[in-house]
């Protein structure tokens, strides 16, 4: 008996050794804050990564080359290949490629698991991912020719699509299932630099941005009901902007921050939609401007910061934002942020410096997590 215990012994501290030094090895709880943990198969920038049914994340796409100085879009160098980040191992596995190289892509888990991939600057097909082949089809041809600058997820299945031209927008519902689009209608909704939330009662919230081609901000907000596939005037910003983030709280409200004002100058008050009363009303007093901004599971919204990468919580109830201490490192943009199952942040990618400029000198291949 004392000899078969041994084996036993022996035979588990092998076993975790050789399952510690492979892909499928559980990576370590993470403490409060921000780690690095890991890379993607490869540097990206602009590109798309969405969370999928079974935890993982997909990241597809994106640019490898940076951007000449004073431009924000480059065509060249787009990426076709895609991966997927596990966040229980750390690591990231390459997967089918697109069927074409893109980036600036919009993502939208569909209920059914499959990802459908929309194009938001280039006019490229739309794709659709199956996780269980890790194949990318085309399922459609693009719908506007000026690109798809959001895309909502409607209660029914179906995707809400908004586009911009010139003097005023254009919308369209696609329907994943058949792969086929209602009419094509113009509204007055500006097409560029506005926000599009699904609100509880399954209408979408539409607010701010410009016409394309234009200085000027539209000033109008709107609802679309899917009920009756018409859009009304949603209230009034108290600082018209584009550019900006929009995140649902818990409590059905809509929490609009940062973007742009009309005379160019960063909107620095934020504002909270109340869908009860279709009014807008200032919500604290912030000099945030964010790269990115998403609901945690506490009820409080992650914020990371355009100037210098550092991570701030908001609470609602108390108007306030907290710094966490934490920054992503030298000024980026372009990377994903992802909020993962358990409510931790996925951040991967982007463009960054090493002098704290505002002057890109790398693609990175860099993932952090942020443990709230």
């Amino acid at each position: 008996m004392e000899v078969i215990g041994r084996f036993v012994i022996v035979l588990f501290v092998v076993t975790n050794f050789w399952s510690c030094g492979s892909d499928s090895a559980m990576m370590p709880d993470l403490e409060r804050g921000l780690h690095e943990v890991g890379n993607l198969t490869r540097p990206r920038n602009l590109h798309v990564a969405t969370l999928l049914q079974n935890g993982k994340v997909l990241i597809a796409g994106g640019n490898a080359a940076l951007p000449p100085a004073g431009e924000g879009v480059v065509e060249q160098d787009l990426i076709v290949s895609a991966e997927i980040f596990d966040p229980e191992t750390g690591v990231s596995t390459p997967t089918g490629d697109l069927t074409a190289s893109r980036s600036r892509d919009l993502g939208i888990l569909l209920p059914d698991g499959r990802v459908l991939i929309v194009s938001s600057f280039f006019r490229l097909p739309i794709e659709k991912y199956d996780p269980h082949s890790g194949r990318f089809d085309a399922v459609a041809d693009a719908p506007f020719t000026f690109g798809t600058r959001t895309a909502t997820l409607l209660p029914n299945g179906e995707v809400l699509l908004l586009s911009g031209h010139p003097g005023g927008g254009r919308w369209r519902v696609f329907d994943p299932a058949t792969g086929t689009f209602s009419d094509t209608f113009a509204m007055d909704h500006p097409g560029f630099g506005h926000t599009a939330t699904l609100l509880k009662d399954g209408r979408v919230l539409i607010v701010g941005g410009r016409p394309i081609g234009r200085e000027w901000l539209l000033g109008q907000n709107f609802i679309y009901d899917p009920s009756t596939e018409a859009f009304s005037d949603a209230g009034s910003l108290h600082v018209d902007r584009m550019l900006h983030k929009a995140v649902l709280l818990q409590d059905g409200r809509v929490m609009i921050v940062g973007g742009y004002r009309r005379d160019g100058r960063r909107a620095q008050t934020p504002e909270i939609y109340n869908p009860e009363t279709n009014t807008f009303s200032p919500a604290g007093i912030s000099v945030m401007d964010p790269l990115a901004a998403l609901l945690l599971p506490s009820g409080r919204v992650f914020f990371i910061h355009r100037d210098n990468g550092n991570i701030a919580l908001y609470n609602p109830d108390t108007q306030v934002f907290s710094p966490t201490g934490h920054n992503i490192g030298s000024w980026r943009s372009g990377q994903t942020v992802t909020l993962l199952d358990d409510g931790r942040v996925l951040i991967a990618g982007g463009l960054k410096t090493t002098d704290g400029g505002h002057s890109p000198e790398s693609i990175t291949d860099q993932i952090f997590i942020f443990t709230p």
